[in-house]
């Protein structure tokens, strides 16, 4: 076997491999899943075989063992816990580098000046095409401190289901896309006029860069830090919560709802084609 073979791996093994990992073990490991009903941990853990199924993972300069393999399924299913797989069917591949990528971008500003930047890319979802997570980031997700790189990809993926990534992924039955719209738009506006006013912001800055990164940084919030995305954003908390069929309000540990931890987001985890 080469080199090159030896660094890659893939989801699509036997039934039989995949049922026998760690799944209970991890997931009681994991401080974003506990707090899920007996059934819905069934549910997370029957989701995750399906992912593991059906979509492949390349491995570039990463090695993963067992645990790390269910870790990365769990919390991928953790926002189609009460969906289903068919939500995910934007991508088939999962590709893990060991850190974000930089590259040299152009950017043009308000006035329409174009300058070169290097941005750090940490994640990205490409239109029906992988999901890249960055290891170095990807191996801390997982608690209660408002980031969660494959969470905040998958949302994009989500998102890009209706076609450009904008911000309003397909909605539910029952769902108004055009409240949800208005209560997205609200949210991002105040978040900007904040961040105009050179005030703190209640959520990662970062989210005021775009639409669609305003949508995957509330996913990261609502799954990991839900307490502080209801009290800065509660109409977009509803939102997500009719969207996702959950409520983490109710799972976050009080004493999770200080401040934030000290990561921060990447300087860039979005796909090109939001630039």
């Amino acid at each position: 076997m080469s080199f090159f073979a030896r660094l890659k791996g893939w989801f699509g093994q036997g039934s039989g491999e995949i049922e026998a990992l760690p799944w209970r073990e991890v997931l009681t490991q994991i401080p974003i899943l506990q707090g899920l009903a007996e059934s819905e941990q069934a549910r997370l853990c029957e989701l995750g075989q399906a992912l593991l199924a059906r979509k492949t993972l390349t491995l570039l300069g990463v090695a993963f063992g067992p645990a790390d393999r269910v870790a990365l399924a769990l919390q991928a299913a953790l926002p189609i816990l009460h969906l289903d797989l068919q939500w995910y069917r934007g991508f088939r591949e999962i590709i893990v580098i060991p850190e974000p990528v930089t590259r040299r971008e152009s950017v043009q500003d308000e006035f329409g000046l174009v300058s070169e930047v290097e941005e750090e890319h940490a994640g990205e979802s490409w239109q029906q095409g992988p999901l890249v997570l960055a290891w170095s980031e990807l191996c801390e997700d997982g608690g209660w401190d408002g980031y969660n790189l494959v969470i905040h990809e998958l949302a994009h993926k989500l998102d890009m289901l209706g076609g450009e990534a904008d911000g309003v992924p397909p909605m539910r039955p029952g769902m108004a896309m055009a409240r949800w719209r208005a209560d997205f738009q609200a949210a991002f506006d105040e978040l900007c006029r904040c961040l105009e006013r050179g005030e703190a912001p209640p959520i990662d800055p970062y989210a005021a860069t775009h639409p669609a990164e305003f949508l995957a940084v509330a996913c990261e919030l609502f799954f990991t830090r839900p307490r502080q995305l209801a009290a800065a954003y509660p109409a977009v908390y509803r939102q997500l919560a009719a969207l996702f069929g959950q409520d983490p309000f109710s799972r976050q540990p009080e004493e999770e709802d200080g401040d934030q931890a000290g990561r921060s987001h990447p300087a860039e985890r979005h796909p090109p084609e939001i630039l």
